[in-house]
């Protein structure tokens, strides 16, 4: 998602600059999706693309009926659990699917998660609620049923990396391997008064504030950010930020960014660096920065 303003909720592309948006959705309410017991909090949603990022909450028992990822998706456990023929992904672990995860899940405990969509999903022409962004309603088969599902990784057991900025760390959590895009999803650890450089982002920028508080600064325009916040960095946006308190976030970010008083590498966000595979396959040279 290179270019221009994306689709925020509740605001109008047409009359904002590219810029650093939070969203407090503690007080908003919850939005049903077509099916009891299934509910969400979107801050961007395009059913064109398939694209949202927000909260989903699941009730106990409740089902996501069958379907088929068409795109990479994301589900950070907050709470609960949800399982699939494969297993369960649950509290503190993010689960990944893949284009063509084809399952159904159920929640044995209410189950909160932080979630971000990058494709569409394909649903049965039987299945009438829109958990996902961009439902589509086809008849489908799992055209590799030996390939499982989700992808699932305990947050508090990646490695924690050191960064060029003093009092910040990084968690590498997902370096896009084995899909078509060049993207990370990350971990990022602030100490007490730690200060964020200058650096101008080349793609859309997605955060959650998991705990403590953040403060950023874009056109001279300064927006706080606690726990439990949503956080949309758009492109082409020179950002500061800084916690007071300390802070942790996870992070999306689509392509990499620039420091403005140099050097190009360290990247912030882990483009510089990969993991590779975290299941099946060891380190392997970085990414060039340039592709």
């Amino acid at each position: 998602m290179n270019g221009g303003p994306v689709e925020l909720s509740g605001v109008s592309s047409g009359l904002r600059e590219a810029g650093v948006y939070v969203f407090d959705v503690s007080e908003t309410a919850w939005q049903g999706v077509g099916k009891s017991g299934l509910a969400q909090k979107i801050v961007r949603r395009d059913d064109r693309t398939g694209h949202s990022f927000g909260f989903m909450s699941f009730d106990t028992m409740a089902r996501t009926g069958v379907h088929q990822h068409l795109g990479t998706a994301f589900s950070y456990f907050l709470s609960g659990g949800l399982t699939d023929f494969q297993g369960t992904t649950g509290a503190g672990q993010l689960g990944v699917n893949f284009a063509g995860s084809t399952h159904d899940a159920i929640a044995y405990l209410p189950t909160l998660t932080v979630g971000r969509m990058e494709g569409p999903v394909a649903y049965g022409p039987d299945v009438k609620h829109s958990l996902h962004a961009g439902n589509r309603h086809t008849d489908f088969e799992n055209e590799f049923p030996e390939h499982l599902p989700d992808l699932s990784i305990e947050l508090d057991r990646v490695q924690i990396s050191a960064t060029r900025v003093a009092g910040l760390t990084r968690r590498l959590v997902y370096d896009y391997s084995h899909t078509r895009v060049v993207r990370r999803m990350t971990q990022l650890m602030l100490l007490p008064g730690t200060e964020v450089p200058a650096h101008r982002l080349s793609s859309l920028v997605d955060a959650f504030v998991l705990a403590g508080d953040v403060s950023f600064v874009a056109r001279d325009v300064v927006s706080d950010a606690k726990a439990g916040d949503f956080v949309v960095m758009e492109p082409g946006t020179q950002v500061t930020f800084s916690s007071r308190y300390g802070a942790s976030m996870l992070v999306w970010a689509d392509g990499p960014s620039t420091w403005e008083d140099g050097p190009a590498s360290p990247e912030l966000y882990g483009f510089t660096s990969a993991h590779g595979d975290p299941l099946r396959f060891g380190n392997r040279a970085p990414l060039d920065m340039g592709r």
